[in-house]
């Protein structure tokens, strides 16, 4: 999967561009501030439908323009080509073309085009907030899971609407009866359960495949773990395990090789939901809320539920948000990243496309050469950076250089011109994970 030419207009300080970006490595240099990050952004938002930085869509318009457009031409191996439209509306709505032809929602962008980013905004994924680490679920989850994104924006509504309710309930002091509740319970349960699974299916493929590329990346001295803490107890007994596995359907159900699926070869604590019955699960939510009641009606707010979802990421056992320093915590986020790349080429059938927003800054020598050795031959990269007095020789010569000035990009040839003023860096040979896995 790769951008054979990516057009914007008026999008943020581009008035109008077209890049045409090699298959492989797309090295965009310049100053900050000069519009770098802008161009991966607008590929994001192909890929997901949102910014990974904008508060509002409208600020991704440029000053004195009526609207922001992003036009992509993407060649993919396995559904053949396809020409997609984003549109950008100062009233924060968006509209999307899809072969010229338009769709009435903009969800059904997604899974046309995958992409990876990795920027110092991934960062908080492992310091941030756990809304943060939710955040991160929900945008990968998407690009695989169609199904995710709509159960995910029902289940958003019906948790709105539930806890108006019980704030009404509790300031009004109406009776429960007659009110409403337990549809908006129903509800709850019915999309809150679809999300549980989903994120499990994720996160248990997700686990080892991060934990082995952070041995690597450390050279073995650091041991990564990363534990889900789901909004309501799933590690009942009251689910029984039976032969066949949900999870074999999970996403086959969606129109995904459940044969290309990560075998993570362990058994993990909620393994057992994957085994119960839908029913089951449900069943085992709606006890957890009745046994809550009282307490939400107290609070006026829903108390469980993968809204209260989170992450805890150890490095040698020890919870690396809280102990780990900035470069152990960019180097987990990194291995999330790298994990991500692996897991959704296994799903889709062929390479992402990987977004590296001025990782050369971020990370020490040795682990941006192997992120960069990682990649080079592998997928279509775009990389931006200051300089390119980091690159190793060998990266450098067969790379696409863009000098980015102004909101302008100027194909200035490929690295073998550059390569003249980067340092010889040797790439290291133990790097096992961070090799081209065979297809």
């Amino acid at each position: 999967m790769h951008i054979r030419r990516l057009y914007l207009t008026d999008f943020r300080n581009y008035a109008e561009l077209v890049l045409e970006p090699t298959e492989g490595m797309n090295i965009l240099y310049g100053k900050n501030a000069q519009g770098k990050t802008n161009v991966l952004e607008a590929i994001v938002l192909l890929a997901t439908t949102r910014s990974m930085r904008a508060g509002r869509d409208s600020q991704m318009i440029r000053a004195g323009a009526e609207r922001a457009q992003i036009h992509a031409e993407i060649v993919r191996e396995r559904e053949g080509e396809v020409d997609l439209f984003l549109t950008i509306l100062p009233t924060d709505r968006k509209s999307v073309q899809i072969n010229h032809l338009k769709r009435e929602r903009v969800l059904d962008l997604l899974g046309q085009f995958n992409a990876v980013f990795f920027g110092a905004s991934e960062l908080a994924i492992i310091s941030g907030e756990p809304a943060d680490r939710r955040h991160f679920l929900n945008m990968e989850i998407s690009q695989i899971s169609p199904r995710y994104v709509y159960d995910l924006a029902h289940y958003r509504r019906v948790l709105e609407q539930r806890n108006r309710l019980l704030r009404d309930l509790r300031e009004m002091r109406l009776p429960r009866k007659d009110s409403g509740l337990e549809v908006w319970n129903e509800q709850l349960v019915r999309y809150g359960t679809s999300l549980i699974r989903r994120r499990l299916f994720y996160i248990e493929r997700l686990t080892p495949l991060a934990a082995q590329i952070h041995a690597e990346l450390t050279d073995g001295k650091e041991k990564l773990e990363l534990r889900y803490q789901p909004g309501i107890d799933l590690t009942s007994e009251e689910l029984p395990r039976t032969q066949e596995s949900g999870a074999s359907t999970l996403m086959a159900a969606e129109g995904k090789d459940a044969g290309s699926e990560v075998s993570t070869g362990t058994v993990s604590p909620f393994t057992v939901v994957y085994d119960a019955e839908e029913s089951q699960l449900r069943s085992l939510f709606e006890r957890h809320l009745q046994r809550v009641l009282d307490e939400e009606l107290r609070r006026g707010t829903t108390l469980i539920g993968p809204q209260r979802d989170d992450l805890v990421f150890l490095i040698n056992g020890v919870d690396a948000r809280i102990y780990a320093s900035q470069g152990q915590q960019r180097t987990v986020a990194l291995s999330l990243k790298l994990a991500e790349f692996c897991l959704m080429e296994r799903f889709i059938g062929e390479p992402p496309v990987m977004l590296l927003d001025d990782v050369m800054s971020d990370l020490d020598d040795v682990r941006r050469r192997r992120l960069l050795k990682w990649v080079q031959g592998r997928c279509q990269t775009f990389l931006t950076c200051t300089n390119l007095r980091s690159f190793p020789k060998e990266i450098l010569r067969e790379a696409a250089v863009f000098h980015v000035r102004a909101g302008t990009v100027c194909f200035e040839g490929f690295g073998t011109h550059f390569s003249k003023e980067a340092p010889e860096q040797p790439i290291p040979k133990d790097a096992a994970v961070l090799k081209k896995e065979p297809r």
